[in-house]
C-alpha cells in the first residue's frame, strides 16, 4: 500500500487545538509517518535522549477526503523548532512521528470499539481464485447499425471454510462492479479474502498481534515473506460501520510480481482439508523464537549476510533441543573411564546413578553443535543434496560463527566464506531453507508433503537447481 494523506490532527483530550498534517503510508518501504506542523503541548515535554512519548497514546486526524483516521504507537523521530523563514514555510515547527497502527473510517473510531470480525487480502492471493470468473459474450445484429453489444457473465467462487475452532475462518472469492454510467465505463476485478469471525471481542492491541501471526503464516506457507492488503475491521453490533487497518509489522514484497499457486508449500485446498493454521495459531509459542529468527532474516538488510550466521545456527540449536533431544540418549558411549570404572566396581544404585548424571558423563554423551546442525540436515535427503556435504558444510559455517563471536581463529578453522560474499550468501541461503524445512516440520505437515514441496517455492528452486 502507497498512500498519502492531509488533513487536521489534533490530542484525544484536546480537540479544541488543531493543526495541519500529512500522512505517509508505504507498506513496501516500511514508511509510516506523520509530519505535524505545529506543536501540542505534550510536545514540550519532549527529552530528545527519549524516542517514546508517553503523554500521547494515539491522534486522531481528519483528512481532506472527509475521512477520520487514528494513529496508534507513536514515536517522535525528529522536530524542527526554529522558525522557518515566510518565503519557505508559514509553520514555526515541525514534528515528525512515526506511528505502529492506523486506522481509517467514516466516523471516529471510538476505543471502546470491540473487534468480532475482520477481513483480510494477502500478497498474489489472487492464485487461489477462480480462473477466467467472467465470461464475455458479443451480440451483432445485421439489421442496424447499432454497434455490438456486450454481456459478462459472472462466475464467482463458492465460500470454502478453513478449519479455525473456536473461531471461524472463510475465503471468499467474489467479483466487484464499478459502473460510471456518464462515460460508459465498467470496472471488473476479482477479489479474494479471509474472513475471520471470532467467539469474543479483541482490543486493537489483540487485532495486531493476531495480524502479525497471520502474515508470518502466510509467508511460510508461499515460502516468501509477503504482507496483508485491505485489511478491514468490522463489530457485527454496528451495522454499517468498518474501518481500514493498517501496522507497521506488515511490509509488501516488491520483488515478484505473481506467484503461482503450484509455487507455494500449501495451497487453498490442503489449508480447507487440515487443521495446519489451527495448530499454527494455538502452538505458536513453542516456535515463536526460531520463526522471529527466520522472519528478522526476510525482513532485514541483506546487504551483510554474516549477521545472519549467529541467529539461523541458535534458531537450529533450539529446535534440536526442543524435538531432536531424544537422539542423543544413545548416540555416544559414555566416558571410557567411566565406564570402567562402573564395571569394576560394585556400587549402589544410587552412586552409579551419581556418576552418569555427572558433567564428565554428561560432556561426554551430549552431541556438539557440529553434530546437531549434521543431524537436522541428514533429516532429509533434500536438504543433503542442498549442501551437498553435510560436514563440510556446517564446519564452514561453525568456524565462521566462532571467529565472528569470539573473533579468534582456531587451528584448522575454515574461513572461506570470510572473505567471498557470494559463497557466504549461499551458504547463508541454504541455512535459510534448512531453518524453514524445520519450522514446516513444527507446524505439523506431514514429511512427504515437505519434502516435495521445499524446493518449488520461488526463492528456493534456484538453489536446489543450480547448487
Amino acid at each position: 500500500m502507497e498512500e498519502e494523506l492531509k488533513g487536521y490532527f489534533w490530542i484525544p483530550n484536546k480537540p479544541q487545538l488543531k493543526h495541519f498534517g500529512e500522512v505517509i503510508l508505504s507498506t513496501s518501504q516500511k514508511k509510516n509517518e506523520v509530519v505535524i506542523y505545529g506543536s501540542f503541548p505534550e510536545f514540550d515535554k519532549l527529552h530528545y535522549n527519549i524516542n517514546f512519548h508517553d503523554d500521547i497514546p494515539y491522534l486522531y486526524g481528519y483528512t481532506n477526503d472527509k475521512k477520520f483516521i487514528t494513529l496508534l504507537g507513536l514515536r517522535i523521530t525528529g522536530a524542527n523548532l526554529s522558525p522557518a523563514p515566510p518565503e519557505t514555510s508559514a509553520f514555526k515547527s515541525e514534528h515528525k512521528l512515526s506511528f505502529s497502527q492506523f486506522i481509517c473510517g467514516p466516523i471516529q473510531f471510538p476505543f471502546n470499539f470491540s473487534i468480532n470480525r475482520i477481513s483480510v487480502t494477502a500478497q498474489f492471493m489472487e492464485a487461489w481464485g477462480i480462473p477466467n470468473p467472467i465470461e464475455m459474450e458479443v451480440k451483432t445484429s445485421d439489421d442496424t447499425d447499432e454497434s455490438p453489444s456486450k454481456s459478462y457473465n459472472f462466475k464467482p467462487g463458492k465460500p470454502i471454510s478453513i478449519p479455525f475452532e473456536p473461531d471461524t475462518c472463510t475465503f471468499y472469492d467474489y467479483l466487484s462492479h464499478n459502473h460510471k454510467f456518464q462515460i460508459n465505463y465498467l470496472e471488473i476485478k476479482q477479489r479474494n479474502c479471509l474472513s475471520f469471525t471470532f467467539n469474543r471481542n479483541l482490543e486493537i492491541s489483540e487485532l495486531y498481534i493476531f495480524l502479525e501471526k497471520l502474515r508470518e503464516f502466510y509467508t511460510l506457507i508461499t515460502g516468501v515473506n509477503l504482507g496483508l492488503d485491505l485489511i478491514v475491521i468490522y463489530n457485527q453490533e454496528v451495522n454499517g460501520v468498518e474501518y481500514q487497518y493498517e501496522f507497521d509489522r506488515n511490509v509488501s514484497n516488491s520483488s515478484y510480481s505473481f506467484i503461482a499457486a503450484d509455487s507455494r508449500i500449501l495451497g487453498l485446498k490442503e489449508l480447507s482439508s487440515s487443521s495446519y493454521l489451527k495448530y499454527f495459531f494455538k502452538e505458536y509459542n513453542t516456535f515463536s523464537l526460531p520463526l522471529a529468527h527466520y522472519m528478522g532474516y526476510l525482513n532485514g538488510d541483506r546487504s551483510n549476510y554474516a549477521t545472519f550466521i549467529q541467529p539461523f545456527i541458535s534458531a537450529l540449536e533450539i529446535i534440536y533441543n526442543k524435538y531432536y533431544r531424544e537422539q542423543e540418549k544413545n548416540a555416544k558411549n559414555i566416558n571410557p573411564t567411566l565406564d570402567e570404572i562402573l564395571k569394576t566396581y560394585r556400587l549402589s544404585p544410587k552412586h552409579k546413578q551419581f556418576l552418569l548424571d555427572s558433567k564428565l558423563a554428561k560432556s561426554y554423551r551430549d552431541l556438539h553443535l557440529k553434530d546437531k546442525v549434521v543431524a537436522l540436515i541428514r533429516v532429509s535427503d533434500k536438504l543433503t543434496e542442498l549442501v551437498d556435504d553435510p560436514i563440510a558444510f556446517t564446519k564452514r559455517v561453525l568456524d565462521l560463527r566462532h571467529y565472528l563471536v569470539h573473533q579468534v581463529e582456531k587451528d584448522a578453522s575454515d574461513l572461506t566464506l570470510l572473505n567471498n560474499r557470494l559463497l557466504l550468501g549461499k551458504h547463508v541461503v541454504k541455512l535459510k531453507v534448512i531453518l524453514e524445512y524445520h519450522l514446516l516440520l513444527m507446524m505439523r505437515l506431514d514429511k512427504e508433503t515437505v519434502e516435495k514441496r521445499i524446493d518449488r517455492t520461488l526463492p528456493n528452486f534456484v538453489h536446489f537447481d543450480r547448487y
